[in-house]
């Protein structure tokens, strides 16, 4: 019960005991005063009565005695009159009831006692007695007045009672309110939306709770920073050049060897650039020159990696800077570092800086067959690095800026980017696209918590082929189908589910299907609009839906990923971040967003019982979660050390190629058991 409705029960209560009580003392008083004015009235009637026949009884006048007995009796203030004289005749008149209705309900007349004494008295004549008169006074008129005091005084109660408990209801909302915006604070807390509250109530108990609250949110905003930035500053220590701001050399190979190594495939472009002569620059124009020049460089880089969130940039030594962007093929690859080169020429290494730059860049691609066979062996971070490096000295056999293509095997289908756009609409339009699940499990290892859902299209050029979305998502984002194939994605899932519906939601409890969207989707109203659509379409199955992000899009789409968890939350639909520990975003996000749970990254995971800095960020990063009341998972693990390692920093779950490939069919995907 509420303590608004508390109060007013009291007040009622108060209102109803002071009415029950004045009730009694009125009714108490008022009954006594008109049965002593009754009594009085028939004593003052008789002997006035009596006074007046005593000649006439002296004469035997029956007739003037009626007369006088019936002028007192049709007032109908007398319930009886009864004359009794010597010789034992008598006059009487009686009257049950003085009015046309009943003066008062039953119960109040039962309830009211009105002791009513006959009057009686002599009629004489002289000294001599002529015969007895006794007067009674009716009392319908004494249970009318005191009924009609009673109702007069329960209506104005009632009245007061209303007009009151209406007033106390607009103060207690007026001095509830700091409470309502209190409660507000405390569950926005639990949503990890941290504020304090300017307007403090007049009343000093509430200002001392609302003083209090914001003094705990202060506390827990001071707890999350000093963690953040922990956790921040050993990132930026052991993942970014100083410098530049870009990745390091470890961090960039991390991230590279997490990508060639990736089960699922992959396809993209690895280059390095490198700066002439940058030492005899540095010996020339000074170290602050240098440092200058690899600034703007790393400027342009940053800028450029905007455009490619999933684009992996780093500084290795002095001028030496690799990048990795994903491309389809080695025509796109070919596109993207002339793109690079002629950015930088045209801005931090123009030619009228007289700094000459070359790239030396592989195209590298690990096509997914089907989910039954293994990927081709992948190219070791070694081998990438010295072919690369390959191309980039036969770059520097001329000494103007430029960049060689290190003359690998090329793919055996090549296609262009209009066959690409044709054979994805026509994926889109058929909705020909193939859902693969892949367990995650809890902490202990024993039980499916999430299931990562990943597509696949079918090789139109290989029909036993499959292209995984490392491969297509390149040209999916080109021409700006991502919002279309996130779309058919969530659309297939739940029809899916719905088709396994005899699987019922025994088999689905506690259980979250896991999808990732791009940053495009995120940033589409209409993509918005249609998600709500098919949400509305499929109701029962929203609950087990989680939507993932990549940490490093938030920056650019974080006003529209505010936007569009308001329609998930309303659903039932978890939010979750992806590839943590990727991003150059604050970690404050966490707070900002209502997060269910987090993904870290696979390089982290990876060789993570040999690497204790990788061990203590993502301890940290639990540890800044579980604050927040978010899950912590991790992905990409193959190794049973690794597998120890993780559960010792206190994630929630984990998946990987280790636990699971990938399975093709939902009905076989819940059915899987832990081996």
């Amino acid at each position: 019960m509420t303590l608004r409705r508390q109060l007013s029960l009291m007040a009622s209560a108060l209102i109803l005991l002071l009415l029950t009580g004045n009730l009694f003392v009125t009714v108490t008083n008022s009954s006594y005063y008109f049965q002593q004015q009754l009594n009085s009235r028939a004593y003052d009637a008789a002997t006035s009565l009596a006074l007046s026949m005593s000649n006439a009884v002296a004469d035997g006048d029956t007739v003037k005695l009626e007369r006088m007995i019936d002028v007192l009796f049709d007032r109908g203030f007398f319930s009886e009159i009864t004359l009794e004289l010597i010789d034992g005749s008598q006059l009487q008149r009686e009257a049950q009831q003085a009015t046309q209705k009943r003066p008062a309900p039953d119960f109040f007349i039962d309830l009211v006692d009105l002791t009513i004494i006959a009057a009686q008295t002599d009629v004489t004549q002289g000294w001599k007695r002529l015969g007895n008169l006794t007067v009674k006074s009716h009392t319908d008129f004494a249970y009318r007045d005191l009924w009609n005091i009673v109702r007069g005084e329960i209506n104005w109660y009632l009245w007061m009672a209303f007009l009151s408990l209406l007033s106390l209801q607009v103060i207690l909302r007026w001095m509830f309110k700091p409470l309502e915006r209190v409660e507000q604070q405390a569950l926005d807390i639990s949503e990890r939306n941290l504020y304090e509250l300017d307007n403090l109530p007049k009343a000093r108990e509430l200002k001392r709770v609302v003083l209090a609250m914001n003094q705990m949110v202060r506390k827990l905003k001071s707890i999350f920073a000093e963690q953040s930035a922990i956790t921040e500053k050993l990132r930026e220590e052991s993942y970014l050049d100083d410098v530049t701001g870009l990745l390091n050399r470890r961090g960039f190979d991390q991230r590279l060897q997490h990508v060639l190594e990736d089960e699922d495939g992959h396809s993209g472009v690895f280059f390095l650039l490198q700066v002439k002569a940058f030492s005899t620059f540095n010996q020339q124009q000074g170290r602050e020159a240098g440092d200058e020049l690899l600034i703007r460089i790393g400027e342009v880089l940053r800028q450029w990696n905007s455009e490619h969130p999933d684009a992996i940039m780093g500084r290795r030594t002095g001028a030496d800077f690799a990048l990795y962007i994903p491309a389809i093929d080695r025509l796109q690859s070919e596109e993207q570092v002339n793109y690079c080169f002629n950015l930088l020429s045209s801005t931090a290494l123009n030619p009228r800086s007289s700094i000459a730059f070359h790239i030396g860049a592989i195209f590298l691609q690990r096509t997914l067959i089907s989910e039954t066979e293994p990927v081709p062996v992948s190219l070791s971070l070694g081998d990438v690095l010295s072919k690369a490096d390959a191309a980039l000295r036969q770059a520097q056999h001329q000494p103007q800026s430029r960049f060689e293509f290190y003359m690998n095997i090329k793919a055996e289908y090549e296609r262009t980017a209009s066959e690409w756009k044709t054979e994805l609409k026509k994926v889109l339009a058929s909705e020909a696209i193939e859902l693969h699940f892949q367990p995650i499990l809890n902490a202990t290892g024993k039980s499916v918590v999430h299931y990562e859902v990943l597509s696949r299209i079918h090789d139109l050029q290989d029909r036993n082929g499959m292209i995984s979305a490392a491969r297509f998502w390149p040209m999916i984002e080109r021409h700006q189908l991502a919002p279309q194939f996130d779309l058919l994605v969530i659309k297939r899932l739940l029809q899916s589910l719905q088709a396994s519906e005899q699987l019922n939601a025994v088999v689905l409890k506690d259980v979250r299907f896991c999808i990732n969207l791009s940053a495009a989707s995120v940033l589409s109203e209409q993509f918005h609009n249609d998600l709500v659509e098919l949400f509305t379409e499929y109701p029962q199955w929203t609950q087990f839906l989680a939507i993932e992000v990549a940490e490093f899009s938030i920056v650019n789409i974080e006003p529209s990923l505010v936007r569009l968890a308001g329609n998930l939350k309303s659903k039932g639909v978890q939010l979750g971040v992806d590839q943590v520990g990727t991003g150059s975003l604050a970690f404050a996000y966490l707070q900002r967003l209502p997060l269910s749970y987090l993904r870290i990254a696979g390089s982290f995971n990876r060789g993570l019982h040999l690497s204790l800095d990788h061990k203590f960020f993502i301890q940290s990063m639990v540890q800044i979660a579980h604050n927040l009341d978010l899950q912590v998972f991790g992905e990409g693990v193959e190794n049973e050390n690794d597998i120890a390692a993780l559960k010792q920093t206190g994630v929630d779950g984990m998946g990987g190629y280790y636990f699971s490939r990938p399975i093709d069919n939902l009905a076989d995907a819940l059915r899987w058991t832990v081996k």
